[in-house]
């Protein structure tokens, strides 16, 4: 293990590693200048900092860098090690951690350079949270257009033509409400959102929205003779709870983009229902299965006009390169999920001699 002494952030050392930093280091801490030629430095940590007792480890790729701390300049070290994220400037960090004596900043980085711990120290272009969304939610709309034009299902239900089987739609019923009542699956993860508070209000604001959506569908249900107790003992569709699986996996590993797929989701449900409410109106199903349907479409899947999703993205101040494009290859896969869950619906239920899957069955 390597040990290396970081300078105290509260004293004034006069550094002596030189790198291939130290011109724009030392334009960077010199008053009076034009700056405006000079490369902006933000600082960014290629390694995992844990703290033990009176030391720092700054691990990578088998490599372990140990610095002694003590007292409240390890705090601040600390502090500072968090803040070399790539959003904040060299002179940012000078100007909060030692504005008296900024080479002492400069020495700290300069030591972290010579050791290979910083990946990027020209200027980033900083992708905000709802940059990223906004992408993401283009490509998801371009995906779902295209797979709702060619999903047999959408295909059935959009039709005119008599002979919709009645099961489809009462299958479509069935399976979301199998997914709504699975919701606290996938939601209750990130209700404790670490990096924001306002977040995780808005994430309780959301999840309060969305509550209910279970109890009408089921209120629909049981005018066709299906009880709570009979769906407890009914398997959903494979395809079902591969959807309820990963966006579960998404919102305990990836709660990010799991928060990106919520808006588009929400806002898809209310557009599907919407279709799905005016064929059941024109097949003339029995109101009392209707009118719960028409609340849950009127009420619990009506978005207000702000959207909370964009308003979580809007908190979030930088997605990096390498977390969008995983981001994007995820949102093909989510849109293979969603389209197979609508696909399984008009497959399985146009020919199933019964609407339940039933457990005690097996």
């Amino acid at each position: 293990m390597s040990k290396h002494t970081i300078p105290n952030i509260k004293e004034s050392p006069v550094g002596s590693v030189t790198s291939d930093l130290e011109p724009a280091l030392h334009n960077q801490g010199v008053q009076g200048r034009d700056r405006q030629s000079q490369p902006v430095l933000r600082p960014r940590l290629a390694c995992k900092v844990n703290t033990y007792s009176d030391r720092i480890i700054l691990s990578q790729d088998g490599r372990d860098f140990d610095f002694q701390i003590n007292g409240q300049s390890g705090e601040a070290l600390e502090k500072l090690l968090s803040m070399m994220d790539g959003t904040k400037s060299l002179s940012e960090l000078q100007q909060r951690f030692s504005p008296n004596d900024t080479e002492v900043i400069n020495t700290i980085v300069r030591n972290l350079d010579e050791q290979g711990l910083l990946d990027d120290v020209a200027q980033l272009r900083v992708h905000s949270g709802i940059d990223t969304l906004l992408e993401l939610e283009d490509l998801t709309h371009e995906l779902l257009d295209k797979s709702v034009e060619e999903n047999p299902f959408w295909k059935l239900i959009k039709s005119t033509a008599p002979e919709l089987p009645i099961n489809v739609l009462y299958g479509f019923a069935i399976e979301n409400y199998h997914f709504f009542s699975r919701k606290c699956c996938f939601q209750s993860p990130v209700l404790g959102f670490q990096s924001s508070t306002k977040v995780r209000q808005l994430l309780n604001e959301l999840y309060c929205q969305e509550y209910g959506q279970d109890e009408l569908a089921m209120e629909a249900l049981n005018v066709i003779g299906i009880s709570h107790e009979e769906l407890t003992d009914t398997m959903p569709l494979p395809e079902t709870m591969a959807m309820c699986n990963g966006l579960a996996f998404w919102a305990n590993f990836e709660p990010l983009f799991f928060l990106s797929t919520l808006g588009v989701l929400a806002d898809r449900t209310f557009k599907n229902f919407k279709l799905y409410l005016t064929a059941c109106e024109r097949l003339e199903l029995d109101s009392r299965f209707i009118d719960p349907i028409r609340q849950l479409v009127n009420t619990k899947l009506k978005r207000e006009q702000e959207n909370l999703t964009r308003r979580i993205f809007q908190e979030i101040p930088h997605i990096d390169r390498e977390t969008r494009q995983r981001f994007r290859g995820q949102t093909y896969l989510f849109i293979e999920m969603y389209n197979n869950f609508h696909r399984a619906i008009g497959h399985h239920y146009s020919s199933a001699p019964h609407l339940l899957r039933r457990v005690s069955a097996i």
